[in-house]
């Protein structure tokens, strides 16, 4: 049988053990890797996600912006080389139809779907200082300053309601334009409603709303004084 400081000593000894293993245990704790991938993956990949779907946003965004500014551009040069356009929304065999026109507006915006979120506006501008406004022949062009005034104007027949032409009766052509005695003028509007991050939207009740891009051109008609509207025969 162990004496009192026999015993005394052999439970300090355990008790020295016992805190050494637990040291021990602890410092192979500290320089154990397991589950740091686990870790790194909790914390990357929702960054790269967030990253991925930032860039595919922009890129969303900024190819519909120039499918609208191309359809913009492309119809607007396509309509100042002709020499009258027909009012006619029915048929798209005859060029320079109007429904041939917005036909051709709705396979600009491809793959965008501009008949369905989308709207288009033409108008001709005449000079009034012109007796009367569009008459051909046009009065004798000269350096002085003309007065811009709508002489016609048309939108596609799926433009959405909302879509309200920008170019009135007061807001015709911008200051900077040289307007002078005799000129004319072809404006084209595209609207063009897009929806961001229209992926996620559905999970995100803060999403940004449906944005609308918008874009005007001015040209001078080509080959006419001013682009005339003829009655569908």
């Amino acid at each position: 049988m162990k004496s009192a400081p026999e015993r005394l000593r052999f439970a300090g000894n355990t008790g020295h053990a016992g805190l050494s293993g637990l040291r021990a245990k602890l410092r192979r704790l500290l320089r154990s890797d397991r589950g740091s991938v686990t870790v790194e993956f909790v914390i990357i990949v929702p960054v790269m996600l967030l990253l991925m779907l930032g860039f595919t946003e922009i890129y969303m965004y900024s190819r519909a912006v120039s499918v609208v500014e191309h359809t913009a551009f492309t119809l607007a040069d396509s309509i100042g080389q002709m020499n009258r356009v027909i009012d006619d929304n029915s048929s798209v065999a005859t060029p320079n139809s109007l429904a041939a026109i917005w036909n051709a507006a709705a396979l600009l915006a491809a793959p965008s779907d501009l008949q369905a979120k989308g709207g288009v506006y033409v108008t001709s501008v005449c000079d009034q200082t012109t007796k009367p406004c569009g008459a051909v022949p046009a009065t004798p062009q000269s350096m002085a300053a003309g007065t811009p005034r709508i002489w016609w104007q048309r939108s596609a027949p799926w433009t959405d309601g909302n879509m309200r032409s920008l170019v009135t009766a007061n807001n015709i052509l911008p200051a900077a334009w040289p307007f002078r005695n005799g000129d004319s003028a072809v404006i084209v509007e595209v609207f063009y409603q897009y929806t961001p991050f229209s992926m996620t939207a559905p999970f995100w009740a803060s999403a940004p709303g449906t944005q609308t891009i918008y874009q005007r051109v001015y040209v001078r008609p080509r080959y006419t004084p001013t682009l005339e509207l003829d009655s569908a025969s």
